[in-house]
């Protein structure tokens, strides 16, 4: 009965000793956040603002800049168009995934980093094959830029020969 007692004693002992250590540790780290974060307020508590200015961003300096129309074309045609574009962000831009909205639709981009102020490239295909008429494809770019992703377009007419 006195053994029970007194590793009964010793559980509540270590678990409010637990408890007011853990406690003192989190009002330390809490009272570090606030000295060195000037943007927090009096709790402790991070206020700093979301600020998105440090990103990549697309200009895309060829003529039709996000549309490409390949005009006119005979069923079976597979023209082929080069978006040319300028990182205008102030952090090297990575493309992780261009996908065309078919599979008639294909694009190729860099898959290294385009630094500030440098130009890049993305070479879409269209296999027009058992396509006839107008024709609106997009091809989507997601990039660390805001919003992440950029759509291209692909537009044109394709006529059936006789």
């Amino acid at each position: 009965m006195k053994k029970t007692l007194l590793i009964s004693a010793i559980m509540i002992f270590i678990s409010f000793g637990c408890n007011n250590a853990s406690d003192k540790i989190k009002e330390n780290n809490t009272t570090k956040l606030a000295q060195n974060n000037p943007k927090s307020n009096d709790e402790g508590i991070n206020a700093q603002i979301i600020d998105n200015g440090g990103q990549a961003a697309f200009e895309f300096t060829n003529n039709g800049g996000t549309v490409w129309d390949f005009g006119t074309i005979q069923q079976g045609d597979s023209p082929e168009f080069t978006f040319t574009f300028k990182n205008t962000g102030n952090e090297p831009m990575i493309i992780s995934n261009a996908k065309g909205s078919c599979g008639c639709t294909v694009p190729q981009w860099p898959k290294e980093p385009i630094a500030p102020g440098e130009m890049g490239e993305i070479n879409v295909k269209f296999n027009s094959k058992n396509k006839k008429g107008s024709q609106n494809k997009t091809v989507t770019l997601t990039a660390n830029t805001t919003p992440p992703n950029t759509k291209l377009r692909v537009t044109g007419q394709i006529e059936v020969p006789e």
